[in-house]
């Protein structure tokens, strides 16, 4: 089991993680998978992926962006739109 730890600044034990949402479609494009990873207080890399293609695919597109080849390790919904990919 891991052992999650609040330092002052950051959970020990974490690892990364990126949020993905689903978009439903609009006039000019379909229903989309946005996934967005946060560094820091001012770095922000979103990348998107076709609703077929599903969350992973749009984590491991912004964690590309990020400049990193994770492999995604876990999934859990946060609601019925909204994903937590964790790497």
């Amino acid at each position: 089991m891991q052992d999650f730890t609040w330092t002052g600044t950051h959970v020990r034990g974490s690892t990364a993680c990126a949020v993905v949402k689903y978009h439903g479609p609009t006039n000019t494009k379909g229903g989309r998978w946005i996934a967005t990873i946060k560094r820091g207080g001012d770095e922000t890399f979103r990348a998107s992926a076709p609703f077929l293609d599903g969350p992973l695919v749009a984590a491991i597109a912004a964690a590309r962006k990020f400049g990193a080849d994770w492999t995604p390790i876990s999934c859990h919904s946060i609601d019925s739109d909204t994903y937590c990919v964790g790497f």
